[in-house]
């Protein structure tokens, strides 16, 4: 509760520099053709670096291995309404999968991070916790059993095999992945960990870090786009209560149940209530499902979570 006030502020200030981004969009200064460039740039660069150097100062502890296990199972639990909502419907396998993947993965490295780090500070133990919570509790598990899961819908889908190791040996090689192993490791040796806390590498570290919600702001600005909901209304609706809503409820319940810190228990309900991973429109596409679908949902959910989370923050913490 304590961190209600700066957590909305972060909010509000995200808010605006994604419209500010949308107005330098229609003024021509930014157009379609850059959003890769700055999707990259925070991938394969800001993100990278901040997840390492606050992992490589952070120590591992039992609080943040059941926080992610809370995490998991919010996520499996989520996504298997999904399906009951969707079996209900009687949706194709396209959209099925889609759908079910939506409903779980969110935006918790693009979104969750830049967040948290803008609410509670760097070099803080709660980035270093929620960067715990994010990949092992959603990120690995989505790499490993999600996509296997996306492709079995979408070969129903079109009745034929999709090779998924590839893409999940890509996320294990992916700089997002390899800076979590290292800082890891690094944490690990007290030595260096010591070396990575020091003035210079704080300095040359926090130049990265200070640009990633900008750059997060300005890719997301840029992905934006007007889209007409009145065909898919009753899918937007399932998964904007399932992702921003159940979602974020099940997680404070998880954490309750196991006697989390409030910490604990803030991170994983922010992360909870985050959109839709843009991942998981990305892989649907790829496999089989409903691609088109799935894209214009995450689209969907990143607008309505400007609302709902601010809301579902009142609401829970």
């Amino acid at each position: 509760m304590d961190q209600l006030y700066p957590l909305l502020k972060s909010v509000i200030i995200f808010f605006l520099l994604v419209v500010f981004i949308q107005l330098l969009k229609r003024q021509g200064v930014f157009n379609d053709s850059h959003q890769p460039v700055f999707n990259r740039l925070v991938t394969e660069l800001a993100l990278p670096v901040t997840i390492f150097s606050t992992l490589a100062v952070s120590r591992i502890h039992a609080d943040q291995i059941l926080a992610a296990l809370v995490m998991v199972s919010t996520i499996a639990t989520c996504c298997f309404l999904a399906y009951l909502a969707c079996r209900a419907m009687k949706l194709s396998y396209g959209k099925t999968g889609a759908l079910v993947m939506l409903a779980g993965i969110g935006s918790t490295s693009t979104m969750a991070y830049p967040l948290i780090r803008q609410t509670f500070g760097a070099n803080s133990e709660a980035l270093a916790l929620g960067l715990i919570i994010g990949e092992f509790g959603a990120c690995i598990p989505y790499f490993t059993i999600g996509v296997p899961i996306t492709a079995w819908f979408g070969s129903r889908e079109t009745s034929q095999t999709s090779e998924v190791w590839p893409v999940i040996r890509n996320f294990f090689v992916s700089p997002i992945f390899i800076s979590f192993l290292l800082g890891l490791i690094v944490s690990q040796i007290p030595a260096v960990s010591s070396v990575m806390a020091g003035d210079f590498f704080s300095t040359f570290f926090g130049y990265f870090a200070n640009g990633l919600e900008i750059l997060v702001a300005v890719s997301l600005g840029l992905m934006l786009r007007p889209i007409d909901l009145r065909p898919i209304l009753p899918l937007f609706l399932l998964i904007v209560s399932i992702k921003l809503i159940i979602n974020p409820v099940f997680a404070l319940a998880g954490g309750s149940i196991l006697g989390l810190s409030s910490l604990a228990t803030e991170i994983l309900v922010i992360e909870s209530a985050m959109p839709s991973g843009a991942i998981a429109a990305v892989v649907a596409g790829r496999y089989g499902c409903d691609g088109a679908l799935a894209s214009a949902l995450v689209i969907a959910t990143y607008l309505v979570s400007l609302l709902t989370i601010p809301i579902m923050m009142i609401l829970l913490l």
